[in-house]
């Protein structure tokens, strides 16, 4: 079933204002689900299984941060999110966990749109060059 009227003010009531408004901020829409898990970043994962939702639309990431990027979850959990395990990570034995031979590193942002993007250093002689205007003084 779609998204309805009547569905997005039950979550609304159930969920309360503020959430309603951060939800409708990151995913566009009003849910309502349990929560299942919390990762080391702060994120929390909930699911929701109803007859009202949409089909593999039942999981979803409230992000800690106000400005969330995706590169903030936990690969365990984003291959929750995405439906390829049923298993959530947190339910996991200790002899089913992945364990790296070397450290995941910090996540860093994507600084796209802000001082921090990417600039390629060029160093193709441009074709055209900056028109620079020269004020003369007038004579009388």
């Amino acid at each position: 079933m779609s998204s309805s009227l009547i569905r997005v003010i039950r979550n609304l009531r159930r969920i309360g204002f503020k959430d309603y408004l951060r939800q409708m901020n990151s995913i566009g829409d009003t849910k309502y689900g349990r929560l299942v898990g919390v990762d080391r970043y702060g994120n929390k994962f909930f699911e929701n299984i109803e007859e009202d939702e949409i089909h593999l639309r039942t999981r979803w990431v409230q992000y800690k941060e106000w400005y969330y990027d995706v590169s903030q979850i936990e690969p365990a959990w984003h291959g929750w999110l995405g439906y390829l395990v049923d298993t959530r990570p947190n339910e996991l034995q200790p002899d089913q966990k992945t364990v790296r031979k070397y450290p995941t590193p910090d996540v860093v942002p994507n600084g796209t749109g802000t001082r921090n993007a990417y600039v390629p250093y060029s160093t193709v002689k441009p074709r055209v060059s900056a028109w620079s205007p020269t004020v003369k003084e007038r004579t009388a």
